[in-house]
């Protein structure tokens, strides 16, 4: 059986609903509906690459095809090549010692071989640092020195001109729009919450009481398609 067109948008608003609640628990997530938007809360986590933007605030990140994105989830981990990555693998964009250009934040590769980064971490101003354990070969004599990776980088858009919703947790900037780049706890940005987790945007009781609407409504639809037939049938009986 065939549904009408309007049927066929009713499904489509039921299956938006469904996927804003889906993202009720997913850091940093943002409703594609303003009706269900709340304002984000932070829980905290013994997490020491777990950290939320500040307002207004999103993590720069690129794929393996070098594709720009941007999330406001903060829930980081450091992956197998030794980059700082999101939980589904992007890479997160920083500046390094060596330059303002942009580049995913690594660990150094001679560290990671021999088993020195100890206790890595994200600092409220973006920095990456990590504890370098080493021995003097001459002496034996043991060092513990702190080591900076890069800071992380923070984007923020033009009033206005919010970037493009790829889905609940990534976004794109709008052709033509150029975000600032900056860092946090510098060019007035608020610094990084640490050891926190971002619970996103979604008001979970309110995208709810929306997907039961949007099933109601698509009930009525249904009854209404389903009164038109039988009455056309009666009408056609009628005429025979």
């Amino acid at each position: 059986m065939m549904l009408a067109s309007g049927s066929l948008e009713a499904l489509q608003r039921i299956a938006d609903r469904a996927g804003d609640v889906l993202a009720a628990y997913t850091p940093g997530a943002v409703p594609r509906f303003g009706d269900v938007h709340a304002p984000a809360r932070v829980l905290p986590v013994d997490d020491p690459l777990s950290v939320a933007a500040p307002s207004g605030a999103w993590f720069a990140t690129t794929d393996e095809r070098g594709a720009r994105t941007y999330t406001r989830s903060g829930s980081f981990h450091i992956g197998s090549d030794g980059t700082l990555q999101t939980i589904d693998g992007a890479r997160i964009l920083g500046t390094t010692g060596s330059g303002g250009a942009l580049a995913p934040l690594k660990l150094p590769e001679p560290d990671r071989t021999l088993g020195r980064c100890g206790d890595v971490h994200l600092e409220a101003d973006g920095v990456l640092a990590y504890t370098r354990t080493s021995i003097d070969p001459r002496t034996r004599e043991r060092s513990v020195e702190r080591t900076v990776v890069g800071r992380v980088a923070l984007a923020r858009f033009p009033a206005g001109s919010n970037p493009q919703r790829i889905d609940a947790t990534h976004f794109s900037a709008v052709a033509g729009i150029v975000p600032h780049i900056g860092a946090p706890a510098a060019d007035g940005v608020e610094p990084l919450a640490t050891r926190v987790r971002d619970t996103g945007n979604v008001d979970i009781n309110a995208g709810l009481q929306r997907l039961s609407d949007a099933y109601v409504a698509f009930s009525a639809l249904q009854a209404a398609h389903k009164a038109e037939g039988v009455g056309s049938k009666v009408m056609m009986d009628l005429l025979k």
